[in-house]
């Protein structure tokens, strides 16, 4: 992604007394959500003391924050900088998609192994009607979010921690780009098909065809990112 503060620093949080008594993991995800969503941009600094201001918290516990973000590849610290926000350019994202297709496999497979009726139930309800209501209304953000939603619910049934935090990496430097890609000229129409035979397979318990469905998936996600890169990034 462009770099479009490259010396910004930022503000990246709440005021201390609505945060003074969160975790650090929960600090940590916190920030994660601010900078996938790019409401902190590409090449922001993240000031050590600033963060440790904001959230009320200690500047050993900052420290720790920081350090967990960069171990997930979302910030760099750099000489006389400090901690700045990482940019993602095309061959990185490109990358992103294809190792997310590979997770996304096993995934699909561990969630079919574990689901129950409840389960088809709730995938169901999310693929339905509104799914696609949604895209005809314009409200891609609603759009975009049942697909998150959707993920999210094949990550629990796999119940595979470690998997889960190598997709959620994934998922931390691909999230704009995903919105960006379901915007573009015919794109979340496809994906509404794809993503409801993806499901159809995994009902049906054929792990091949599900299988083949996701690198469908996957494939014509990058092939639009190409198409489109400066758009997207």
């Amino acid at each position: 992604m462009k770099n479009l503060n490259k010396h910004r620093t930022v503000n990246a949080t709440e005021s201390p007394d609505s945060t003074s008594s969160r975790s650090v993991p929960e600090i940590v995800r916190d920030v994660r959500l601010k900078i996938s969503s790019q409401e902190i941009l590409p090449g922001s600094r993240i000031p050590e003391a600033e963060l440790a201001e904001n959230y009320g918290i200690t500047r050993a516990k900052a420290r720790e924050v920081l350090a967990a973000l960069e171990d997930r590849g979302l910030i760099e610290r750099e000489p006389n900088k400090g901690a700045v926000v990482t940019p993602v350019d095309m061959e990185t994202t490109y990358q992103l998609y294809e190792a997310r297709e590979a997770l996304d496999s096993l995934i699909v497979r561990l969630a079919m192994q574990n689901a129950k009726a409840s389960d088809w139930k709730k995938l169901d309800e999310l693929l339905g009607p509104p799914f696609e209501e949604s895209l005809h209304q314009g409200d891609i953000a609603a759009h975009v979010d049942t697909i998150g939603q959707f993920r999210d619910t094949l990550k629990e049934l796999a119940a595979n921690p470690i998997l889960n935090d190598l997709i959620e990496r994934i998922y931390d430097k691909t999230r704009v780009t995903m919105r960006r890609v379901a915007v573009l000229p015919g794109r979340a129409e496809m994906g509404i098909r794809q993503y409801r035979s993806l499901l159809a397979a995994m009902k049906s318990g054929d792990e091949a065809l599900a299988d083949q469905c996701v690198r469908e998936l996957n494939q014509s996600a990058r092939e639009y990112i190409q198409r489109y890169k400066n758009y997207v990034l």
